[in-house]
């Protein structure tokens, strides 16, 4: 009868509701440490009010990070409710990351954090408040099929073997005569990096214009990349038009 009992128990438990916490990040141990979602860029309320900035309140630019589930946290038993359930959360750009985030809003990322932090004050917007110190687009792989994303993506995909001929083919046969875009200029300087070029991520600011993360180390010098190329068309084919280093490299 006793042992009948146990076994009843157990079912029964294994049917309860799993506590709110079980799945909970830890703010204490400076979780979460990443996270993905949707970007979005809004303006939220400031002082006095903190309400709306169509009455008098300060306009308060900033971030919000959808996520595909809702979360919650413990670790601080003053602000953090671990039954509060929510998906989203603010994100505060960091000087690194600041023109990235500008750039990738709208889109699906991958982010890493720093500092996460409950919800204390009027200008926390969400439960949970995080500093971004790296982020990266999570995109479609297929979303550049019959754009011409694909040029500019075999372009840097030629450098990262420090083939300067075969990058050479991507780019207006009239800019690579002569001069860094030359079939000679690319192969001898990116076939002799320290560290090869590494594609990051290709993203459509226009139909005709991309933003290219890279990066790639040089002797001493690291280069965390970023240009602008513009493309046009010729008989139906992409060609690399002009590309402007941001980054200074």
């Amino acid at each position: 009868m006793r042992k009948r009992l146990s076994v009843f128990i157990l079912m029964a438990a294994s049917l309860l509701p799993a506590p709110a916490f079980a799945g909970c990040f830890d703010l204490a141990k400076g979780q979460p440490s990443s996270l993905s979602g949707v970007l979005t860029h809004h303006i939220f309320p400031g002082p006095p009010n903190f309400e709306d900035v169509q009455k008098g309140d300060t306009p308060e630019p900033g971030y919000i990070l959808k996520l595909d589930d809702n979360i919650c946290l413990t670790g601080d038993t003053d602000f953090a409710d671990p039954k509060t359930l929510f998906d989203e959360v603010q994100l505060v750009p960091t000087d690194e990351t600041g023109a990235d985030m500008k750039t990738l809003r709208d889109s699906r990322v991958h982010v890493v954090l720093k500092d996460p932090m409950p919800a204390m004050t009027g200008h926390h917007h969400r439960p949970l408040v995080a500093w971004v110190t790296a982020i990266e687009p999570q995109g479609d792989p297929t979303k550049n099929y019959g754009t011409a994303a694909t040029t500019v993506e075999a372009f840097y995909k030629a450098l990262e073997t420090g083939d300067g001929m075969l990058a050479a083919r991507f780019i207006i046969p009239e800019k690579t005569e002569k001069g860094l875009l030359s079939p000679g200029s690319l192969s001898r300087f990116y076939g002799n990096l320290d560290e090869p070029l590494e594609l990051h991520d290709v993203h459509a600011l226009a139909d005709d214009r991309f933003l290219v993360r890279y990066r790639f180390r040089d002797g001493e010098r690291i280069c965390d990349g970023r240009a602008t190329v513009t493309t046009t068309r010729r008989d139906g084919r992409a060609f690399i038009k002009s590309i402007r280093a941001d980054s200074g490299c």
